[in-house]
């Protein structure tokens, strides 16, 4: 997984964790026209996804404000594939919520000494 940006906080984290039924072609579709109709949603922030070959995976999406999160849940395209996702996916799921009120980050640097980036 690349780093992820940094943003200034406060901001919301939806974090959504999950366990595939199985992986077909129709869910990384499905997937992607999700994050394509994220990006274009007011108060996108950023996405950063992982999955490990048994099908555990995490998913992470960041929002502006709790008012953007709750109005990507409306959208129809959304709600649709969430409905998809019960019924073909996913054996599992969870979703949390939560607001970020704090963030750093360390990175190493080219000579090899590592810095933080925000503190």
């Amino acid at each position: 997984m690349a780093s992820s940006p940094l943003f200034a906080p406060p901001y919301y984290a939806v974090i959504f964790t999950s366990l595939l039924a199985e992986h077909t072609k129709e869910y990384d579709e499905t997937s992607n026209e999700t994050y394509e109709l994220a990006q274009g949603q007011p108060g996108f922030l950023g996405v950063e996804s992982v999955r490990d070959a048994g099908g555990q995976g995490a998913t992470i999406s960041y929002w502006r404000t709790e008012d953007d999160v709750k109005n990507f849940r409306k959208i129809a395209t959304h709600r649709h594939a969430q409905k998809r996702g019960r019924e073909a996916f996913y054996e599992r799921y969870e979703v949390r919520v939560a607001k970020v009120e704090k963030e750093y980050a360390w990175r190493r640097k080219e000579d090899g000494v590592g810095e933080y980036v925000r503190e």
